[in-house]
């Protein structure tokens, strides 16, 4: 067996020799203005951003409005972009599917604190379910809130 590990611990530390690659030549043509530019679009040239706006700035990341073209459609976008000019998420639908979605997104809107509450209260629950089961009284330390 021990002939075994020192065959394996030899195969293992064998390393193959590889031919020489020559390095290739230098390019000598500089690029094009259109190999340039194929390669670095903006968002707003990827994206087909006809008019844009920016909502709000969040976390170092714009929140941008706008319209842009698809395929011969025009769609109405909401986006995030960084500093550098990077698109990180893009939502675009037809007029007529905002025109639904605001009604219920401004719904969300007017609720939103009340979902806040219910989801904190929610947390507190379960802390204070974890308490008990380590046994300590919960009830002592809701007195020294009062």
């Amino acid at each position: 067996m021990r002939k075994n590990w020192e065959m394996i611990r030899e195969m293992s530390t064998e390393v193959p020799k590889r031919d020489e690659v020559t390095p290739p030549a230098d390019v000598t043509e500089p690029e094009t203005e259109e190999a340039k530019k194929s390669g670095r679009q903006n968002w707003k040239e990827f994206k087909g951003v006809v008019d844009s706006s920016v909502i709000d700035t969040i976390d170092r990341l714009s929140i941008v409005a706008g319209v842009n073209e698809y395929k011969g459609n025009h769609y109405v976008f909401l986006g995030k972009v960084t500093e550098g000019d990077f698109q990180r998420a893009f939502f675009s639908m037809p007029a007529y599917a905002w025109k639904k979605a605001i009604p219920i997104l401004t719904g969300y809107v007017d609720r939103i604190a009340d979902i806040e509450k219910a989801s904190m209260a929610n947390a507190v629950l379960v802390e204070l379910k974890r308490l008990k089961e380590l046994g300590i009284d919960v009830t002592q330390l809701l007195e020294q809130l009062k």
